[in-house]
């Protein structure tokens, strides 16, 4: 199992470090403890594949979570997660019922 990430500027990353990626068109922004916001030209699908055997869960059609960094186990009434560094993040509709079970 993959446990760093290359990024831009031959940066890498400990993927436990990585809190979630948020895809945007062709770009994604992978947002890390140490480091601010890396914006990547890498699609979120991409990050996807690349991380299939890593504790990340794809929420939404724009986000990729690290399940490592989730407060809670449940999805809340809102259907949103919220992650140790604060941040909420949506549940799609169509991924309700997937979250649900592998969580």
């Amino acid at each position: 199992m993959k446990t760093t990430l290359k990024l831009p500027d031959f940066q890498t990353c400990l993927i436990a470090d990585v809190f979630y990626i948020e895809g945007k068109s062709n770009y994604s922004i992978i947002y890390t403890k140490n480091a601010g916001p890396i914006t990547m030209a890498k699609t979120l699908k991409k990050f996807e594949s690349q991380l299939r055997l890593s504790p990340f869960l794809r929420i939404h059609k724009s986000y990729l979570i690290n399940q490592a960094h989730l407060i809670s186990q449940t999805l809340s009434p809102e259907n949103t997660l919220q992650l140790s560094n604060g941040v909420i993040l949506p549940v799609s509709r169509r991924k309700r019922e997937e979250i649900k079970k592998s969580l």
